[in-house]
Protein backbone atom coordinates (compact mmCIF):
# COMPACT_ATOMS: atom_id res chain seq x y z
CA UNK A 1 0.00 0.00 0.00
CA UNK A 2 1.26 3.48 -0.86
CA UNK A 3 2.27 5.83 1.89
CA UNK A 4 -0.26 8.50 0.78
CA UNK A 5 -3.09 6.08 1.55
CA UNK A 6 -1.78 5.68 5.11
CA UNK A 7 -2.05 9.41 5.73
CA UNK A 8 -5.32 10.61 7.23
CA UNK A 9 -7.78 10.59 4.31
CA UNK A 10 -10.19 12.67 6.39
CA UNK A 11 -7.63 15.49 6.66
CA UNK A 12 -7.16 15.40 2.89
CA UNK A 13 -10.90 15.42 2.30
CA UNK A 14 -11.35 18.43 4.60
CA UNK A 15 -8.54 20.33 2.86
CA UNK A 16 -9.95 19.70 -0.61
CA UNK A 17 -13.53 20.41 0.44
CA UNK A 18 -12.52 23.75 1.94
CA UNK A 19 -10.96 24.92 -1.34
CA UNK A 20 -13.00 22.99 -3.91
CA UNK A 21 -15.05 25.94 -5.21
CA UNK A 22 -12.05 28.18 -5.82
CA UNK A 23 -10.09 25.26 -7.31
CA UNK A 24 -12.96 24.59 -9.71
CA UNK A 25 -13.25 28.28 -10.70
CA UNK A 26 -9.53 28.38 -11.34
CA UNK A 27 -9.67 25.14 -13.34
CA UNK A 28 -12.44 26.68 -15.48
CA UNK A 29 -10.28 29.71 -16.19
CA UNK A 30 -7.17 27.64 -16.84
CA UNK A 31 -8.87 25.47 -19.46
CA UNK A 32 -10.68 28.31 -21.16
CA UNK A 33 -14.17 27.84 -19.72
CA UNK A 34 -14.89 24.26 -20.78
CA UNK A 35 -16.83 22.57 -17.97
CA UNK A 36 -15.84 19.01 -18.90
CA UNK A 37 -12.18 20.00 -19.30
CA UNK A 38 -12.24 21.82 -15.96
CA UNK A 39 -13.76 18.81 -14.24
CA UNK A 40 -11.15 16.51 -15.80
CA UNK A 41 -8.34 18.85 -14.77
CA UNK A 42 -9.66 19.16 -11.23
CA UNK A 43 -10.07 15.40 -10.93
CA UNK A 44 -6.50 14.79 -12.15
CA UNK A 45 -5.14 17.44 -9.79
CA UNK A 46 -7.02 16.12 -6.75
CA UNK A 47 -5.86 12.59 -7.51
CA UNK A 48 -2.27 13.79 -7.80
CA UNK A 49 -2.65 15.74 -4.56
CA UNK A 50 -4.01 12.67 -2.78
CA UNK A 51 -1.11 10.57 -4.03
CA UNK A 52 1.36 13.14 -2.66
CA UNK A 53 -0.53 14.26 0.44
CA UNK A 54 2.12 12.73 2.72
CA UNK A 55 4.58 15.28 1.30
CA UNK A 56 2.55 18.23 2.60
CA UNK A 57 4.48 19.17 5.72
CA UNK A 58 2.55 22.28 6.71
CA UNK A 59 -1.25 22.10 6.66
CA UNK A 60 -1.34 25.92 6.71
CA UNK A 61 0.15 25.88 3.21
CA UNK A 62 -2.52 23.49 1.95
CA UNK A 63 -4.30 26.05 -0.25
CA UNK A 64 -1.22 27.13 -2.18
CA UNK A 65 -0.07 23.49 -2.36
CA UNK A 66 -3.39 22.46 -3.99
CA UNK A 67 -3.31 25.39 -6.41
CA UNK A 68 0.29 24.60 -7.33
CA UNK A 69 -0.71 21.04 -8.17
CA UNK A 70 -3.72 22.26 -10.17
CA UNK A 71 -1.65 24.72 -12.19
CA UNK A 72 1.20 22.28 -12.79
CA UNK A 73 -1.24 19.56 -13.83
CA UNK A 74 -2.83 21.95 -16.31
CA UNK A 75 0.49 23.09 -17.71
CA UNK A 76 1.62 19.48 -18.10
CA UNK A 77 -1.59 18.70 -19.98
CA UNK A 78 -1.15 21.75 -22.21
CA UNK A 79 2.47 20.85 -22.95
CA UNK A 80 1.49 17.32 -23.78
CA UNK A 81 -1.31 18.50 -26.09
CA UNK A 82 0.85 20.88 -28.07
CA UNK A 83 4.28 22.35 -27.85
CA UNK A 84 4.34 25.90 -29.03
CA UNK A 85 6.11 29.08 -28.05
CA UNK A 86 4.42 32.02 -26.42
CA UNK A 87 3.19 34.63 -28.87
CA UNK A 88 3.79 38.28 -28.22
CA UNK A 89 1.84 41.21 -29.60
CA UNK A 90 2.27 44.96 -29.60
CA UNK A 91 1.48 46.84 -26.41
CA UNK A 92 -1.65 48.98 -26.22
CA UNK A 93 -1.12 52.56 -25.11
CA UNK A 94 -2.68 53.69 -21.85
CA UNK A 95 -4.96 56.14 -23.63
CA UNK A 96 -6.26 53.45 -26.00
CA UNK A 97 -6.80 51.11 -23.06
CA UNK A 98 -8.69 53.82 -21.16
CA UNK A 99 -10.79 54.47 -24.25
CA UNK A 100 -11.69 50.78 -24.47
CA UNK A 101 -12.63 50.67 -20.80
CA UNK A 102 -14.79 53.78 -21.02
CA UNK A 103 -17.30 51.85 -23.15
CA UNK A 104 -18.02 49.62 -20.13
CA UNK A 105 -19.31 52.10 -17.58
CA UNK A 106 -22.21 50.64 -15.57
CA UNK A 107 -25.66 52.16 -15.79
CA UNK A 108 -29.23 51.24 -15.05
CA UNK A 109 -30.92 51.08 -18.45
CA UNK A 110 -31.71 47.62 -19.86
CA UNK A 111 -29.60 48.37 -22.93
CA UNK A 112 -26.61 49.29 -20.80
CA UNK A 113 -27.10 46.23 -18.57
CA UNK A 114 -27.07 44.10 -21.71
CA UNK A 115 -23.92 45.86 -22.89
CA UNK A 116 -22.24 45.20 -19.50
CA UNK A 117 -23.06 41.51 -19.77
CA UNK A 118 -21.71 41.47 -23.29
CA UNK A 119 -18.55 43.19 -22.05
CA UNK A 120 -18.13 40.64 -19.27
CA UNK A 121 -18.45 37.90 -21.88
CA UNK A 122 -15.76 39.60 -23.97
CA UNK A 123 -13.45 39.80 -20.94
CA UNK A 124 -13.99 36.12 -20.16
CA UNK A 125 -13.39 35.23 -23.80
CA UNK A 126 -10.23 37.33 -23.91
CA UNK A 127 -8.99 35.60 -20.76
CA UNK A 128 -9.89 32.20 -22.18
CA UNK A 129 -8.04 32.99 -25.43
CA UNK A 130 -4.78 33.74 -23.61
CA UNK A 131 -1.88 31.35 -23.96
CA UNK A 132 -2.29 28.83 -21.10
CA UNK A 133 1.08 29.77 -19.56
CA UNK A 134 0.11 33.46 -19.46
CA UNK A 135 -3.43 32.68 -18.30
CA UNK A 136 -2.11 30.60 -15.37
CA UNK A 137 0.11 33.46 -14.20
CA UNK A 138 -2.72 36.01 -14.45
CA UNK A 139 -5.39 33.83 -12.83
CA UNK A 140 -3.20 33.00 -9.85
CA UNK A 141 -2.22 36.60 -9.15
CA UNK A 142 -5.09 38.78 -10.39
CA UNK A 143 -8.05 36.44 -9.88
CA UNK A 144 -7.05 34.21 -6.96
CA UNK A 145 -4.98 36.85 -5.18
CA UNK A 146 -1.74 34.95 -4.69
CA UNK A 147 1.39 37.06 -4.38
CA UNK A 148 3.85 36.95 -7.26
CA UNK A 149 6.27 35.04 -5.03
CA UNK A 150 3.64 32.37 -4.23
CA UNK A 151 2.53 32.10 -7.86
CA UNK A 152 6.15 31.83 -9.06
CA UNK A 153 6.70 28.98 -6.63
CA UNK A 154 3.51 27.24 -7.79
CA UNK A 155 4.54 27.55 -11.42
CA UNK A 156 8.15 26.69 -10.61
CA UNK A 157 9.55 29.73 -12.39
CA UNK A 158 11.66 32.67 -11.20
CA UNK A 159 9.71 35.70 -9.97
CA UNK A 160 11.05 37.76 -12.88
CA UNK A 161 9.68 35.24 -15.37
CA UNK A 162 6.31 35.34 -13.64
CA UNK A 163 6.28 39.15 -13.65
CA UNK A 164 7.03 39.10 -17.38
CA UNK A 165 4.20 36.63 -18.00
CA UNK A 166 1.76 38.75 -16.02
CA UNK A 167 2.81 41.83 -17.98
CA UNK A 168 2.36 40.01 -21.30
CA UNK A 169 -0.99 38.55 -20.21
CA UNK A 170 -2.31 41.98 -19.24
CA UNK A 171 -1.03 43.43 -22.51
CA UNK A 172 -2.81 40.66 -24.45
CA UNK A 173 -6.03 41.34 -22.55
CA UNK A 174 -5.79 45.07 -23.29
CA UNK A 175 -5.24 44.34 -26.99
CA UNK A 176 -8.12 41.86 -27.18
CA UNK A 177 -10.48 44.15 -25.31
CA UNK A 178 -9.51 47.11 -27.45
CA UNK A 179 -10.19 45.15 -30.64
CA UNK A 180 -13.48 43.89 -29.23
CA UNK A 181 -14.48 47.44 -28.29
CA UNK A 182 -13.68 48.73 -31.78
CA UNK A 183 -15.73 45.92 -33.35
CA UNK A 184 -18.66 46.71 -31.08
CA UNK A 185 -18.48 50.42 -31.86
CA UNK A 186 -18.35 49.60 -35.57
CA UNK A 187 -21.53 47.54 -35.26
CA UNK A 188 -23.29 50.33 -33.38
CA UNK A 189 -22.49 52.85 -36.13
CA UNK A 190 -24.11 50.73 -38.83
Amino acid sequence: MRRAHQVHPRAFEELVTEHLDSLYRTALRLVGGGVADAEDLLQDAVLRAFEHFAQLRNQEAGRSWLFAILVRTNLNRVRAAYRRSEQLTADLSDSAFEEALSAWQPSATPEEIFERRESADRIVKALDDLNPVLRAALVLTDVEGFSQREAAQMLEVPEGTLASRIFRARRELRRALSESSRELQGRERR
